[in-house]
Parts: structure tokens; sequence; C-alpha cells
């Protein structure tokens, strides 16, 4: 089958330009999202560091104006294209949540450590096993500062890998 051409190119872009009226206009309800935050997750703290390095919603913007109970929100994360929904609710440390069409990151932290998400995300996203959307698709994760705990779908273990460190450009830059 030949691939589709995309109809019109966006004024002022080459023609090698990526972007075109098809990728620009999406079905409503889906998300072209990386990650997908919880609402436990606070704006200032966790929310904007990570957008300035990668794309999110939030989980309300999937539903705008619909209250959200945690049971429905597996149901949910089933609609987008391979969503990794990030929370620091314990609650979704759950074997059972696995899915082959999402991942789930829940973050062992305070609501005071909430800054240390970004940081946290970035260093997972360091692991070939978290690298990329596909490879993170059908586990539930567990993250805490120092390693990293997982159940994928279809095996009964879980298993265990140590954090990488923050990059030395990063630490440097603390001083």
């Amino acid at each position: 089958m030949a691939p589709v051409k995309p109809r019109s190119r966006r004024r002022g872009h080459s023609s090698g330009s990526r972007f075109s009226l098809r990728t620009l206009s999406r079905p409503k309800g889906s998300c072209m999202s990386q990650l997908i935050l919880d609402e436990q997750l606070n704006h200032d703290r966790a929310g904007k560091p990570l957008l300035s390095w990668i794309t999110a919603k939030r989980l309300e913007d999937l539903h705008p104006g619909e209250v959200i109970k945690d049971a429905r929100i597996p149901p949910l994360l089933c609609e987008p294209k391979q969503p990794t929904f990030v929370t620091i609710d314990e609650g979704f440390w759950n074997r059972n949540l696995r899915h082959p069409k999402y991942c789930l990151l829940y973050f062992a932290l305070r609501d005071d450590q909430q800054g240390q998400l970004p940081n946290l995300l970035r260093r997972l996203f360091r692991l070939k096993e978290f690298k990329t959307k596909s490879a993170r698709m059908g586990k539930v994760v567990k993250v805490s500062s120092t390693s990293v705990e997982y159940r994928r779908w279809g095996d009964s273990e879980k298993d265990v890998l140590s954090l990488p460190l923050e990059s030395r450009r990063r630490q440097s830059s603390n001083f």
C-alpha cells in the first residue's frame, strides 16, 4: 500500500516539513501529547518544568468539564494513542492496571517533593526500557529517587532497575 501524501502544507515551510493540515487538525478526543498528567500534580512545581522539554496534557483536558474518578482513568487512557500517565497517587502502583495501550508512571513522591519529578522523568527516559513510547506501553511503573520497579503486560514478575544519575552538566549547573 502506497504512503498517503499530506493534502497541503503550511505556508513558509519547505516541502520537507513534517507538518501538514492532517497533522495539525486531529480528531476530537485525540491527544498528540506524549504525557498525560494527573490532576494531583502541582502545575508550578511539576507541570511547568515538564512542559519546558516535553509535550503534556492534563487528564481533565481529555474530557473537559467532567469529573474523572480514579476508576475511570484506565479506560480513558485507551482512547489516545500510546499515552503515558504520570501521577503521584500510589493507587496506580497496581499490577492489575497493566494494559498494552498505555503506560502508568507512579512517582513515589510526597506533595512537597513534586519539584523532583521532571528530573526523575528525564532520568527514567534515559533507560532503554522507557526511552520510547512503544517501549513503555503495557507497563505499570514505580519511580523513586534511586530505582525503578515495573511490571509488564503479560509478565508475572516485577523488574527492578537502578535509576541513572543526573547528567554532569545538569549537576554542575545547580551550584
